[in-house]
């Protein structure tokens, strides 16, 4: 089995966005020494709108001292061979830094938000600030907060960009809120497909690949063991970014009495479900397993047991690679 460990390189979006130094740069670091120490390569789909604000913004001392820290690192992460892909918030168009910190605005928080003029200018423009720091394209895309949907807004600005692959998919996701949506009830229960106007839908002719993010059904027990263990470790199982999420209530207390469809991640205690995923799929011989994870909400224990389901899954014989040029797997 192919397996892909994947980390959405961004800020939060809540209250507070947090700063660049916990929530991105020093966990990343904690990744690098990771996959060095193993010798497998991690994959960075890097939110750009908040680069090119970061670049916008170089005038402001604290923006220029992040976005040279932020530049050094990709780069560092290039030079040691872990993949960088596109990652899109387009709310950054409506945020601003004030008064030393971000004021983020969600309203128009997915592509779907804009027209195809615009959306081509962001995508593009997106790009290429990745682009002028790692000095190659991005072969790989992830919408923020999954909204992948409707692909239509999206499609020609990919091909414009030459990017043809997506990782935006976990089976029977779905998701309905002011923020954002997303509806992926009908995608395969597998780990690739091609696809040509909708990613959750496969197409044998379509010019794009999917490769999904692997889905884990969540019982509520598991939200309450979660709520206990950060409530009386947080040393050990709080995130080390110190923003906060965009919050949908609702949804959050859905969880205690409901099983969840979500996704492979390493984030926190959900770390804890690595290997029995990786069980599950072996038994129903998936050849791919895609975790979804952030540097933000990496916590203490997920970094010991993401070290730990790295050597468990190396011993088994499988690949930890990037998406493109996935032979290359140590």
């Amino acid at each position: 089995m192919q397996i892909h460990i994947s980390f959405d390189y961004e800020l939060f979006f809540g209250n507070a966005s947090g700063s660049a130094q916990k929530c991105i740069l020093e966990p990343t670091q904690k990744l690098i020494d990771i996959a060095t120490k193993h010798k497998v390569p991690f994959i960075f789909f890097v939110d750009a709108g908040y680069l090119l604000q970061l670049k916008n913004n170089k005038h402001n001392s604290v923006c220029k001292s992040d976005y040279d820290a932020i530049s050094k690192q990709l780069k560092l992460l290039v030079s040691l061979g872990h993949e960088i892909g596109l990652h899109i918030h387009p709310h950054w168009e409506d945020c601003r830094f004030e008064n030393n910190q971000w004021q983020i605005n969600t309203t128009r928080y997915k592509l779907a938000c804009f027209n195809e003029i615009e959306v081509e200018n962001i995508v593009t423009k997106y790009h290429h600030a990745i682009i002028d720091i790692i000095e190659k394209p991005c072969q790989t895309f992830r919408a923020g907060g999954w909204c992948v949907q409707p692909f239509e807004f999206i499609k020609k600005a990919l091909i414009k960009n030459n990017i043809f692959i997506d990782s935006s998919v976990y089976h029977e996701g779905f998701h309905d809120s002011e923020a954002h949506s997303y509806n992926f009830l009908a995608a395969p229960n597998k780990s690739s497909w091609q696809f040509e106007n909708d990613p959750s839908e496969e197409n044998i002719l379509g010019q794009f690949k999917e490769i999904a993010i692997s889905n884990d059904k969540i019982p509520p027990f598991f939200y309450w063991k979660l709520y206990f263990k950060m409530r009386t470790n947080p040393l050990v199982y709080k995130p080390i970014g110190d923003g906060s999420w965009l919050v949908d209530k609702k949804r959050i207390y859905k969880h205690f009495y409901t099983p969840t469809n979500h996704f492979a991640c390493a984030d926190g205690y959900f770390a804890s479900r690595l290997k029995g995923l990786l069980k599950y799929l072996e038994k129903q011989n998936h050849d791919k397993m895609m975790i979804l994870s952030h540097p933000k909400s990496m916590a203490t224990y997920s970094f010991e047991t993401l070290d730990n389901f790295i050597a468990l899954a190396k011993n088994k014989g499988h690949q930890i690679c990037k998406i493109v040029e996935g032979s290359d797997a140590n």
